[in-house]
Parts: C-alpha cells; structure tokens; sequence
C-alpha cells in the first residue's frame, strides 16, 4: 500500500511540475545585444544568433534555432520587443511583426535599480 501512495505522489508531483514549465509568459522587453554563434558551412547555412533580452525581472541570452533564418537588421539592439517566454522555448517579436524563435540558454536576475 505504501508503494502505491509513494508512485502516485511522485506521478503527481512530475505532472504539476511539467505544467508549470510548460507556463507561457507574453511580456515586453528590450533587445539588449545580438551577436552570431559559431560559423556557416555547406551543411548548415544560415547563421545562428544570441539574442540578450532584458526584461523587467530577468535577462535572457536566447540562441536562434538552428537552420533558421534571421535578419540580424530588423532586430535593433535598444528596441522594444514582445518576449514570448515558454519553459525553455522563447520567441522574439519586434514592433514590425518580424520574429525568431529561439532557445534559452542564460537566465540572470536584473539587478534592482538604486
């Protein structure tokens, strides 16, 4: 019987845990850098990019999904961008619609202001 309770609360506890990282946040944020990962060749040909995003909580350092395309000219470092933030997943969308999707691979605490 106790075996029992013990799965059915570790099976409980790995649902609500998935739910919660599968929580998406839409908030708005500013493009703090954007700078190329690595090299093209033959195989891969599109360039892949590090887009830091600063929101009003966290920063995030998200890297373009490999074989994407993006135009590093309609992401201007300064602007404002709709950050789309879910588990691990992110997506950028500036103010003329263009977006990229992208991967989270930093996450750092914005410092209070003084």
């Amino acid at each position: 019987m106790t075996f029992r309770k013990t799965s059915a609360l570790c099976l409980a506890a790995a649902l609500f845990s998935t739910a919660a990282l599968a929580a998406t946040v839409i908030q708005t944020a500013t493009l703090k850098d954007l700078q190329t990962v690595g090299t093209t060749n033959k195989k891969q040909k599109h360039q892949q990019y590090d887009l830091v995003i600063d929101t009003p909580s966290n920063e995030y350092v998200c890297r373009s999904q490999l074989g994407s395309t993006v135009k590093p000219t309609q992401f201007v470092v300064g602007s404002t961008l709709e950050f789309k933030l879910s588990g691990q997943n992110g997506e950028a969308k500036n103010s003329a619609g263009n977006q990229v999707k992208c991967v989270i691979v930093r996450v750092a605490a914005t410092p209070a202001p003084q």
